[in-house]
């Protein structure tokens, strides 16, 4: 079966979770080919060396001249319904209106050197640009197509415009929690919602010797925005000195919150025990994995609607043996290894860490529980064989 996925951003270091999923559909048989509406600046390393990709270049958009009226005789009715579409589901989001509208382009003008390689179906990999170009070149094309619906796509802002007749038109909607199978439910009744989590390729190997003494080792991956709640864990690392513990945290990531937790960590007198260590490839991600001992993810629901599904992050923390302190924003509660807080309690967020820090057999239980949840629902070759039979009984 061929397959067209096609990104926003391609390749991005935080989306190394959708290089696991295609890995994961080839194993299964499934020759996928990447079609990508940007080029991201992240390190050529995180791209899959031998799957083809295609950009969309900003030239190509020239070609819109020929290649509207060209669709537009092929198919008359695209005028109607276009302009029905709009009206009922016009953007209000400028982020969304300019996104769609370049997705709109992209799918025009590449309409027909799609119809001469013909794939058997187009995912696109998001419910925002990526969802709107793989439904504009199904129908121009005659093609079905599918669409992942995750996070920021399905919340921020009400999530994307035309999320809901996107859902009603495509084979099937992929998401990766019950959370958000719920939710999409109740947005479009009838629509066909299938859970397939994301995944690890295997379990690493975890060290066989006792870490050596010293002060606990913290760690938190993720991106440095509001919805990732940095400032309650750097709250949370203020309450643990002035109770003499004895830590040291690392936060991996970047973002644009990077200048504000980084004076708020100088102001709260955490530069001996907190550093910022900036976005890092996954090889050096793994290491920090290996590092810690304690893993902490402090999700909130921001000022936009935005929240984490369940963040990746998570699950490769238990697959490192590293027990869990989560928020309960979003889905991180189906994480059953974890240890839940409310969202934005930094109070709560504290007594958890203070607990945790200071029972090491309490550690050890977390430990085993979470990697026990990642062999039973995190593993790619069994989440992607979801996926794998949802797209081949989508192909026409």
């Amino acid at each position: 079966m061929k397959l067209l996925y096609i990104f926003e951003w391609y390749p991005a270091l935080t989306q190394t979770f959708l290089r696991r999923e295609i890995t994961g559909l080839r194993q299964h048989g499934i020759d996928v080919e990447i079609e990508s509406l940007f080029r991201h600046r992240d390190v050529a390393a995180v791209a899959l060396p031998d799957v083809p990709v295609r950009y969309f270049r900003w030239w190509e958009a020239l070609g819109l001249i020929v290649a509207l009226p060209r669709e537009l005789i092929r198919d008359p009715a695209l005028v109607k319904q276009t302009w029905r579409l709009v009206c009922d589901h016009f953007p209000t989001n400028p982020d969304n209106f300019f996104s769609s509208l370049w997705a709109a382009i992209y799918g025009i003008c590449r309409a027909n050197a799609l119809r001469r390689r013909r794939p058997d179906a187009i995912h696109g990999v998001w419910a925002t640009a990526p969802a709107t170009a793989a439904a504009v070149l199904a129908r121009l094309c005659d093609l079905p197509f599918s669409f992942g619906a995750q996070a920021y796509d399905v919340y921020r802002h009400g999530g994307d415009a035309f999320l809901v007749p996107k859902m009603r038109a495509a084979s099937f909607v992929h998401t990766t929690t019950q959370y958000n199978v719920a939710h999409l439910s109740q947005r479009a009744p009838g629509a066909n919602i299938i859970l397939a989590r994301r995944g690890v390729m295997e379990l690493p190997a975890l060290a066989d010797t006792p870490r050596p003494p010293g002060p606990l080792r913290i760690l938190s991956v993720g991106r440095l925005v509001p919805m990732k709640g940095h400032e309650l864990q750097l709250a949370a690392c203020a309450a643990l000195q002035q109770r003499g513990i004895d830590f040291t945290a690392r936060i991996v990531g970047g973002g644009s919150l990077a200048g504000q937790l980084q004076r708020t960590i100088d102001r709260l007198g955490l530069r001996d025990r907190v550093t910022l260590r900036g976005a890092l490839p996954p090889a050096q991600v793994a290491e920090e994995y290996r590092w810690a001992d304690l893993f902490w993810h402090t999700g909130i629901v921001d000022a936009e609607g935005n929240r984490d599904g369940l963040p990746n992050v998570i699950p490769e923390a238990f697959a490192y043996g590293l027990p869990v302190i989560s928020s309960d924003a979003g889905s991180a509660a189906e994480a059953a290894a974890a240890v839940v807080v409310p969202a934005g309690d930094a109070a709560a967020l504290i007594a958890a860490a203070d607990r945790l820090a200071r029972d090491a057999a309490l550690r050890r239980e977390l430990s085993a529980a979470g990697r026990q949840w990642v062999k039973d629902h995190f593993l790619v070759a069994n989440n992607t064989a979801i996926l794998a039979k949802a797209f081949r009984e989508a192909r026409r």
